[in-house]
């Protein structure tokens, strides 16, 4: 397509060769003739100058002078890539051609328009809503709830009593409604706990490959609406996640805590049982939470701690050598 039907799409102010031919979209480092980029601040585009005479770019409307063949002035570059990136890449196929011998549904109901994969197990007393895409190698277990518009992709597994609400995407390998890790110690012995509840799952939910979310063992597991949780991340039993947070890679939550509203746990954090994180909190890669975040309060470390202890302390550290040498001199002088 034409840059100036790009600009018009996306909004943005059109600079340069307004005949420029954008055929697809790409990294700055790979980006040639036919490309379009996107850069998001001042201090990448001087760096990369000389590689963008000859393509095409969405930069901040805030930029002055731009040294590209042709380039869109936006507001946000972010929203625009979303828009351009939808575009070129339209949503991959969600119809499975296939022998509906291969697949086993129970007595189930089933919406309209929905797709549902080769080599699927579905049990008895599920209800799927219209318009859900379930690929293939997928198993859903009893009673479950699945919300129109939902995407389930490949080797997921939704155990019994499940809720999934509308427009959530499943990304493969994902498990919910594991038994939580609970157990007895009776007489020598660790017995485990029956693990009854269920785990909901609210509307615009994302669930990153290879997660695994446990069923409560009461009552239920909650993830709030439009929550967005990345690849190899473990949710314990009894958590409640609310809308809107974000929860990074490797991430483990352990039984019964609380994470707020607009929250956001980096990559390898680690959470200890019934600790509650506050709305709009930070928890920074790899910390150990031991202790109750307090609502907007950045905190990392091991174990965690708010951003200024950690770094004055830090700093205290670093100073240590130069400390150890004043002392032995002070004690050879005596």
């Amino acid at each position: 397509m034409k840059i100036r039907e790009l600009a018009d799409l996306i909004n943005g102010e059109l600079i340069g060769d307004v005949e420029y031919e954008v055929r697809g979209v790409s990294d700055i480092e790979n980006a040639k003739e036919g490309d379009i980029v996107f850069l998001f601040d001042s201090r990448r585009i001087n760096k990369v100058r000389d590689k963008l005479k000859s393509v095409a770019a969405v930069v901040p409307d805030s930029l002055g002078e731009c040294a590209c063949r042709s380039c869109i002035k936006v507001g946000d570059p972010k929203v625009a890539m979303i828009k351009v990136l939808k575009y070129f890449y339209p949503t991959p196929v969600d119809s499975f051609p296939g022998d509906s011998h291969n697949k086993h549904v129970g007595d189930v109901q089933i919406g309209k328009d929905v797709n549902i994969g080769d080599y699927t197990v579905i049990a008895d007393g599920t209800v799927i809503g219209d318009g859900v895409h379930i690929f293939p190698f997928t198993y859903i277990g009893y009673d479950v709830r699945i919300g129109e518009g939902s995407k389930i992709y490949p080797h997921c597994v939704i155990l019994d009593r499940t809720i999934i609400g509308k427009h959530v995407t499943v990304y493969p390998g994902v498990v919910i409604g594991s038994d939580g890790f609970g157990y007895h110690n009776i007489e020598g012995k660790l017995v485990p706990i029956p693990q009854v509840g269920k785990v909901v799952i609210e509307d615009e939910v994302e669930i990153g490959a290879c997660t695994m979310i446990d069923r409560a063992t009461i009552g239920a597991t909650v993830i709030g609406k439009g929550t967005k949780i990345d690849n190899s991340v473990h949710i314990a039993h009894n958590v409640k996640v609310g809308s809107n947070a974000i929860i990074i890679a490797q991430v483990g939550i352990a039984g019964s805590c609380t994470v707020g509203d607009n929250a956001v746990i980096a990559g390898q954090a680690g959470i200890a049982d019934h600790v509650n994180i506050g709305a709009n909190s930070t928890v920074a890669a790899k910390s150990g939470v031991m202790r109750d975040v307090k609502d907007g309060e950045v905190v990392f470390g091991y174990p965690a701690d708010r951003r200024t202890s950690v770094m004055r302390n830090e700093a205290y550290f670093r100073r240590i050598p130069e400390l150890f040498k004043r002392v032995k001199t002070l004690e050879e002088s005596k």
